[in-house]
């Protein structure tokens, strides 16, 4: 997925007024902020994360919540050589959008950022 991909993916929910501008944008730099850190011009199977993200984003403005992942997968999520990394990304997220995520969102943000992570590292070391 490059950056030209997920902006035609975000159109279409825009245009479908399914995501906000908001929504739109927020995605898009937290998209160029991962391409920085891991110095990539394409991140190879990042649908799910960037799929996941804008509606996460948009279930929040909604007030609605998922249940929590069972702790096992948190468990596993904390051992990844890649949680700190995935954490920042979920924090500078955060940051950048003016409030504290969910905890139940930031963990399968947690878990989908690692996922890309390790992928685009030359490897699944999750």
């Amino acid at each position: 997925m490059n950056i030209n991909n997920l902006q035609d993916r975000l159109q279409i929910l825009l245009l479908g007024k399914v995501i906000s501008k908001d929504t739109f944008y927020l995605t898009l730099r937290a998209f160029q902020r991962l391409l920085k850190e891991l110095r990539m011009k394409n991140l190879e199977q990042a649908e799910m994360l960037f799929t996941h993200l804008p509606s996460a984003l948009e279930r929040m403005k909604e007030g609605e919540e998922l249940d929590l992942p069972v702790v096992e997968a948190m468990d596993e999520v904390k051992k990844s050589p890649y949680y700190l990394l995935a954490k920042q990304q979920v924090s500078l997220l955060e940051e950048e959008w003016g409030g504290t995520l969910p905890q139940q969102e930031k963990v399968f943000l947690y878990i989908h950022f690692i996922n890309v992570i390790s992928l685009n590292k030359g490897g699944n070391k999750a």
